[in-house]
């Protein structure tokens, strides 16, 4: 895999060249302890740069120099200390030499070069670090300025120095073959003009570079008659190793992973913290000790490399593939897994999905020419954006298709506008507004305005916390009584269950959309969509595609909120076309007046001054380490836990806080100390539909739930089965089903599956808990939340809602339950609580997860109170105003190549209206 480094400093590039790129103590398997080095990269070429790396171009390079002629290429400056405009003292980092790039080889890789002394591996390895980095170097930018965008080169030069061990535990040094590969801070403009490098685009195709590394890794291993499987990362391991051996000759990853459960902390970033701060200080052993104890090592566990390079000797060397199938297969499981999420993606995630999918059967090249073919099939389309990506996006045309054909359907639909009446006769309209003096100005405006509305469809869009529900329920009781039957549907259970209290009947939207069209009865019909922001591109689609001539449609949502898991933001984007929508934007849940106004300004999008406002009121708490914001955290709760939400952005820490809070409240008898241990479910988020129908993505002991009856199968609805065995070569799962049969089947063979793992959680009477799945037999939505009020011997237990009601469950039936007291931001959404805690740690791994969203909808949940938890509260700012929006394919202004001039008089008009000019709605 690659890891990248922070940006070095000359200082710290050539202390690095000295002590570490070029030491002989990195070497032990080396013939000559000499480690091999090259120059790679265009502008190497350019320079006449070839063969070992030497010192002196080495150390130019270093102060942004050109590497034979020694003329400054890249302006040098010194660091300096300055005081700021608010008297804060700012030190300026020096000149960035580079950054060091390391490409590691897989344990089994790396024992069977130096251990088992094949040599071509080592040659394989070493190939494969050129094939990557010439694919990393194709996005390398060019630093213009603050203001302008970077300029994408695709020139870069980077000295390489190849090691063959990791660093000392204990003074010995495993076996770990890697390379180093520092990226100088030089590229090359179009124009001639040396600039500085944009980093931004070297991390962003870090995982990119990691894929293609792996690709030809595997590819030429095999080529080598070496039998490769996945390793548990997705790295090509050589068969013939135990997991045993494997751990054991990685001291190494095993201090540093030690570390991390430490600290609490996960991802790239945190690892190569962890690693930092646990280098072995002693000095390293001799090179005989070290050879010695590793023979040693070998022995004891049956000398396995020895054995794996004899096999491969001793076997016939034959490779049966059949890399078209394979490379089309992968490209079209990339098109289904990376566009599930999003209508536009890059060409690096397309790139490096299909090279997952095909490692072992495929090359890099040839995935690049399956992808090339279908561009120029169609298929893809390329986004025209001028924001400076270093990588051009691409979107299908299926998405291009479908939202067209939205915005097509909603001017189509309301073209006969002046032609229709009005939602509600102007008598009526008058009566029922009359009858409900509890309206607030902003909610009166709203329903007269959609009573008096001639559209088929029309738009909603309401604050947080702006009183929808009360507004529906009028809405609804006026559009009755003009003789419409309502139906409210919404994307999430919860939602639809929330939508309800309006007093219509409700359902998820995907329950609406499996039960297929409805006959046209000519009876009238308004449906009401809620939480229009989740719904995707997809389901809207096939939403408005089945209206009949007298249904009518009121879109409702919140486009600052959350949007769909899938891909698509059709709801503002009807907005930003033209559709007459309703605002509703007098915000009626706040009862504080300082806190109302914080969230004012986090909906206007004014999210530095909202938490700035927020910590002048004394509601932002710095508080350093996790374990102690966590702690923090809970106390707070467990001192006033009536009406009191808690919310964090990641599954991790939510599980983390809910179970500081369950001890806290226990250790205050608020939570009885008697503990029930329960199996529950829980839902492994990350898989997409393309996911599941690839047998490698499973795991061993995942646990499956049927929604569907497959007669190939033999599975019935309902049923749950543990995975028994995985095999990703023929795309076979071999499960364990409740009646104590065992199934073997093809993925791709079986629908409507959901995927769990099993998980212990102790629960106790008067602890909150969340269902993280709807139970339609119980009327229970997904993550509604309730109280336990007893846990029986048999396992049964007894809950009273949030709702009121009181129900009894048998978890060992339906282990779908999780402690409630925090829920993620998602979760959160439409929920009301008098305090809201927000857990916001500003160096969470997973980074898209704080964001301007997260903040609107967690500070707005809170009546009175919403008080924010941070590790940063300088970095807070910056991290609660990162930018998740999902990406529209016609947006205004954008061109979408491969698409003609004119597209039909109608489809003409469709296309114009969406990039800007409003759909004369």
């Amino acid at each position: 895999m690659l890891t990248l480094s922070k940006a070095l400093s000359a200082n710290q590039a050539r202390t690095y060249h000295a002590r570490e790129f070029t030491s002989e103590k990195q070497n032990y398997w080396s013939r000559d302890r000499r480690g091999h080095s090259e120059w790679q990269g265009g502008l190497a070429r350019e320079w006449g740069l070839h063969g070992s790396v030497a010192d002196e171009q080495f150390a130019r390079l270093s102060e942004g120099q050109h590497p034979v002629s020694a003329a400054q290429l890249v302006k040098h400056q010194p660091a300096r200390t300055y005081e700021n405009e608010y008297g804060k003292q700012i030190t300026s980092a020096e000149h960035r030499a580079g950054w060091d790039a390391t490409f590691s080889a897989p344990k089994s890789v790396s024992v069977t070069a130096l251990v088992g002394g094949d040599d071509r591996v080592r040659d394989a390895h070493r190939e494969s670090v050129r094939v990557a980095l010439h694919e990393l170097e194709h996005y390398t930018q060019a630093r213009i300025g603050n203001v302008r965008a970077p300029e994408t080169t695709g020139k870069f030069v980077a000295a390489t120095f190849e090691h063959d061990t990791a660093r000392p535990v204990d003074g010995y040094a495993a076996p770990q073959l890697h390379t180093h590969a520092v990226i100088f801070n030089i590229t090359e403009r179009e124009n001639g003009q040396t600039r500085a490098l944009q980093e931004r685009s070297l991390f962003q195709s870090q995982h990119y570079a990691t894929s293609v590394y792996r690709s030809e890794l595997a590819m030429r291993l095999q080529g080598l008659g070496y039998e490769i499987e996945r390793g548990q990362h997705g790295q090509p391991e050589i068969k013939g190793y135990s997991q045993e051996y494997l751990e054991a000759s990685s001291p190494r990853r095993a201090q540093i992973k030690e570390h991390l459960q430490e600290i609490g902390r996960d991802g790239a970033g945190a690892a190569q913290v962890a690693a930092h701060r646990t280098r072995d200080s002693k000095d390293i052993l001799s090179r005989e000790e070290v050879l010695e104890r590793h023979r040693e090592l070998a022995a004891k566990f049956g000398n396995q490399p020895d054995h794996v390079v004899a096999q491969v000797q001793k076997r016939e060397h034959k490779v049966e593939q059949q890399p078209e199938k394979a490379v089309q297969q992968s490209m079209t499981y990339s098109r289904n897994h990376v566009f599930e999420r999003s209508a536009v993606q890059d060409e690096r995630s397309i790139l490096q999905a299909a090279m997952d999918r095909s490692m072992g059967q495929a090359t890099y090249s040839q995935v690049r020419q399956e992808f090339e073919q279908r561009v120029q099939h169609g298929e893809f389309r390329l986004v025209e954006r001028s924001d400076g990506r270093a990588a051009p996006q691409y979107t299908t045309a299926e998405m291009v298709r479908l939202e067209r054909e939205i915005i097509g359907l909603v001017r189509k639909g309301n073209e006969s506008r002046y032609e229709s009446s009005m939602l509600v006769s102007p008598v009526l309209r008058i009566r029922i507004e009359d009858a409900h003096p509890e309206l607030s100005k902003s909610q009166l405006a709203a329903v007269d305005d959609i009573f008096l509305t001639r559209e088929k469809i029309v738009g909603l869009d309401g604050v947080a916390g702006a009183g929808k529900t009360t507004t529906l329920s009028v809405i609804r009781e006026g559009v009755e009584a003009q003789g419409y039957r309502v139906e409210g549907f919404a994307p999430t259970s919860r939602a639809a269950q929330k939508l309800a209290e309006a007093g219509m009947m409700t359902s998820t939207l995907q329950h609406h959309l499996v039960k297929g069209e409805r006959p046209n009865t000519g009876g009238k019909r308004l449906y009401v969509l809620d939480e229009s922001s989740l719904a995707s591109t997809r389901q809207m689609h096939e939403f408005l595609s089945r209206l009949h001539r007298n249904d009518r449609v009121l879109l409702v949502g919140d486009v600052r909120q959350h949007e769909g898991v899938e891909a698509g933001r059709p709801f503002a984007q009807l907005q930003e076309a033209g559709m007459h929508t309703v605002k509703l934007d007098e915000i009626l849940r706040q009862l504080d007046p300082e806190l109302k106004e914080a969230v004012e300004m986090l909906a206007r999008g004014h999210v530095a001054a909202a938490i700035e406002s927020l910590d002048i009121q004394g509601r932002v708490h710095e508080v350093i380490g996790r374990d102690a914001r966590i702690s923090s955290i809970a106390r707070e709760y467990a001192a006033s836990p009536e009406n009191t939400l808690v919310v964090s952005p990641d599954n991790r820490s939510r599980a983390e806080i809910n179970t500081a809070i369950h001890r806290e409240l226990q250790k205050q008898d608020i939570v009885s100390k008697r503990e029930h241990t329960m199996q529950v479910l829980v839902p492994r988020q990350e898989l997409t539909g393309a996911d599941r129908s690839w047998a490698q993505q499973y795991q061993p002991n995942d646990v499956l739930h049927y929604s569907r009856t497959s007669k190939e199968t033999g599975i019935g609805k309902g049923e749950y089965a543990r995975v028994l065995t995985v095999n990703g070569q023929e795309n076979l799962l071999r499960v364990l089903r409740g009646n104590g049969e065992q199934t073997t089947y093809d993925p791709r063979r079986q629908m409507g599956v959901s995927v769990y793992r099993a998980d212990e959680k102790a629960f106790s009477v008067g602890d909150r808990i969340q269902f993280t799945a709807p139970n339609q037999e119980l009327k229970i939505a997904n993550r509604e939340l309730a109280s336990i009020e007893n846990i029986g011997t048999n396992g049964s237990v007894r809950l009273k809602l949030d709702s009121g009601r009181n129900v009894e469950v048998r978890v060992h039936g339906f282990p779908h339950i999780d402690h409630g007291y925090a829920v993620t931001s998602h979760s959160s959404q439409g929920q009301t609580a008098e305090r809201v805690l927000i857990h916001a740690d500003t160096e969470l791994g997973a980074k898209d997860l704080l964001n301007h969203r997260m903040a609107y909808v967690s500070v707005s949940r809170g009546q009175w109170d919403a008080q924010i938890f941070t590790n940063d509260r300088d970095k807070l700012v910056q991290a609660l105003s990162h930018d998740v929006s999902h990406k529209s394919v016609l947006e205004p202004g954008q061109a979408i190549s491969g698409t003609p001039q004119r597209i039909g008089p109608a489809s003409e008009h469709v296309l114009e209206r969406s990039m800007g000019y409003g759909l004369g709605l």
